[in-house]
Parts: structure tokens; C-alpha cells; sequence
């Protein structure tokens, strides 16, 4: 075995020891310290070994953990499908402005290039929860297209509209192309006015297909530290550094359950049945968000240096995982 392999279980257990050790000072100086060290370290074993790149908490708005993998120079991470929920808020923030009237608007009123979304009558609100009737395509959808707009304005609805839940990403480039419509933009430049600049996200740009047009469902490079301002802004119930985003209101509504799915939102999954409940902002390799409301505290991970296959099953995420976040704080934290 080399030498450097050799020391690399060496190494890691070291950068965790002088972690947990920082940690224990800050414990001894404040009997009110934020963070449970003892617990810190069973939430850092146990993201290391998903193979997380980052994760960060932050309670009460501040940052109380930042743990890094050292082997993954890397601090740039794929949105993935955590950018669904950022267009929710961009839409949001439009409906906030009048541009658009309402989610109960027909997407024909700003579409009608749609043609099918006319026929069948398809709402706003059909294709910001998940209830438009697209059924999920994966890789043979919208992903394998060149002129991803061009397709979506041409698809066919699998079934009625409200009729149940469909996690699709075409439903989410219509909504692209409706905030694109109404705001006279492309859609880069309306999420880098509406939210990008005002959340101070200098490092977030969204991606594009072969004809140039922005994916508004996945697809975009941020860093955790940018991604963490839109868990403050939702935290906050749109308010960032005293200044109202997007409203209370459509805040609210996107962490309510929807019709069709008790877990879905606008855009944002929810999870009102564990102990601790919370919503998340998440996407494949384990890329998320999460905000527990009631604790305060905003977790963010990310992943990027392992891309394998068996990295996309995310098998980790569940019940387990959601209370080794809520243990970290230290029970005089706890409500």
C-alpha cells in the first residue's frame, strides 16, 4: 500500500479531531453554546460516509457548522432540482408584482403557444404542484432534447390535469417559459434581478441546452454558502437583511400541502409527520436544502467529487438522517 493511501484514514480522523476539538472549546465557554459537539460528530461521520463533499447548519441565521471533505477541492456544486424551488419563489415574486394574476390563472393566458395546456385547461397552480397530468419522463424527456422549450411547447398531457401527483421536470421549463413571457426576459437574467442579486448569490448561475435556452428545473452551479441564502429566505418568510423578496403569503403557500400530494408544495417537498417537521429544497447526489421551521435550523449538503452511479440511490436520506440534523443542537436550544 503507498504511503499516502495509508495515511488517509490518518488524515481525516485528524481534520475530525481538531473540528470536534474547536467545537469543545466553544462548549466549555458557553453554557448555551448552539451545538452539541458529541452530536456534531455523529452528523459529520454519517454525511462522510453518504459521500458528502459539505454540509452546513445554521441556527437562528448563523452559521454553526461548516464541515468541508478535504480530498474535494471543489466548492461549486450541480443545483440539480433544488432550482425547482427557486422557480417557485421567482414566480412567486412575479405574482407578488402583478405580473402574473394568479396560480389559478390558465397557463394558456401567457402561453398559447402551448396548445395542449389550452385544450385541456392547465393551470399555474396544475403545474407548480405537480398535477398538470405529465407524467415523469427521466432521461427520455426534456434531458435528451436540444431545443428543450421547443419540446415542452409540443408535449401531450398523460392524463387530466388534477388528477394526481406527477413529479415531472417538464412541468417546471413551462413554468420557465411562462416567467419568461411575462417578465419580457430571458430567464437567467430574471432570476439573476429577482433573486440571485438581491440574496447576494454571486457564485449561482443557471445552465443551458444546445439552443440556449435556461433550464428552470435542474442544472445550475452554485455553492452551499449561495444556496443557504434561499434557507434564510424562506426561514424568514421572504424577508432577507430586512428587505421583503417574496411575500408572507406566497411563502406560506408553498410550504402547504398541496390537493394532490400531502408532501409537495409549491415546488418545495414537505415533511409534516416527522418529530421534527421540516420542508426541503433537494436533487440528485443528496444536494439540498432542508429548514426545520420550529428548530430554527437550516442544513445544506452537497456532493460533487463522487458521481457514481451508486451515489444517485441517496439510500441514507430518511427518518434516521432527519434526526441526526435536529440532535446537533444542544438541548437548551431545543423548544
Amino acid at each position: 500500500m503507498r504511503s499516502d493511501q495509508a495515511m488517509y484514514p490518518m488524515k481525516k480522523t485528524f481534520v475530525l479531531f481538531i473540528l470536534l476539538l474547536l467545537y469543545g472549546l466553544l462548549q466549555a465557554q458557553s453554557p448555551a453554546a448552539t451545538i452539541d459537539p458529541l452530536q456534531v460528530q455523529k452528523l459529520i461521520r454519517f454525511c462522510d460516509s453518504s459521500k458528502a463533499d459539505e454540509i452546513m447548519l445554521l441556527h437562528r441565521d448563523k452559521v454553526v457548522l461548516n464541515w468541508r471533505n478535504p480530498h474535494c477541492d471543489s466548492l461549486y456544486m450541480g443545483t440539480a432540482s433544488m432550482i425547482k424551488s427557486w422557480t417557485g419563489l421567482v414566480l412567486g415574486i412575479l405574482i407578488d408584482r402583478k405580473l402574473i394574476k394568479s396560480v389559478e390563472d390558465k397557463v394558456c393566458t401567457y402561453l398559447p403557444e402551448w396548445k395542449e395546456g389550452c385544450t385541456k385547461n392547465v393551470t399555474i397552480q396544475h403545474l407548480v404542484s405537480m398535477s398538470a397530468g405529465l407524467n415523469r419522463k427521466g432521461a427520455r424527456g426534456v434531458l435528451s432534447k436540444t431545443s428543450m422549450n421547443k419540446y415542452v411547447l409540443g408535449l401531450t398531457l398523460d392524463t387530466l390535469p388534477d388528477v394526481r401527483f406527477n413529479y415531472s421536470n417538464e412541468s417546471v421549463q413551462l413554468l420557465g417559459l411562462v416567467i419568461e413571457k411575462v417578465s419580457k426576459k430571458p430567464l437567467d437574467r430574471v432570476f439573476a434581478d429577482l433573486l440571485f442579486k438581491p440574496l447576494g448569490m454571486d457564485s449561482t448561475r443557471m445552465s443551458r441546452d444546445s439552443a440556449g435556452n435556461a433550464l428552470a428545473f435542474g442544472g445550475g452551479i452554485t455553492t452551499l454558502q449561495d444556496a443557504a441564502q434561499v434557507g434564510l429566505l424562506m426561514h424568514n418568510m421572504g424577508q432577507y437583511r430586512g428587505r421583503q423578496i417574496v411575500s408572507e403569503q406566497w411563502v406560506k403557500a408553498s410550504i402547504t400541502p398541496s390537493k394532490r400530494a400531502p408532501y409537495y408544495g409549491y415546488l418545495w417537498w414537505l415533511d409534516n409527520t416527522s418529530k421534527h417537521k421540516n420542508y426541503a429544497a433537494t436533487g440528485d447526489l443528496g444536494q439540498m436544502t432542508i429548514v426545520f421551521p420550529e428548530l430554527d435550523l437550516i442544513f445544506l449538503r452537497r456532493q460533487n467529487c463522487d458521481l457514481s452511479p451508486a451515489s444517485l440511490s441517496m439510500r441514507w436520506m430518511g427518518p434516521q438522517f432527519l434526526e441526526l440534523i435536529a440532535n446537533t443542537l444542544s438541548p437548551n436550544n431545543k423548544p
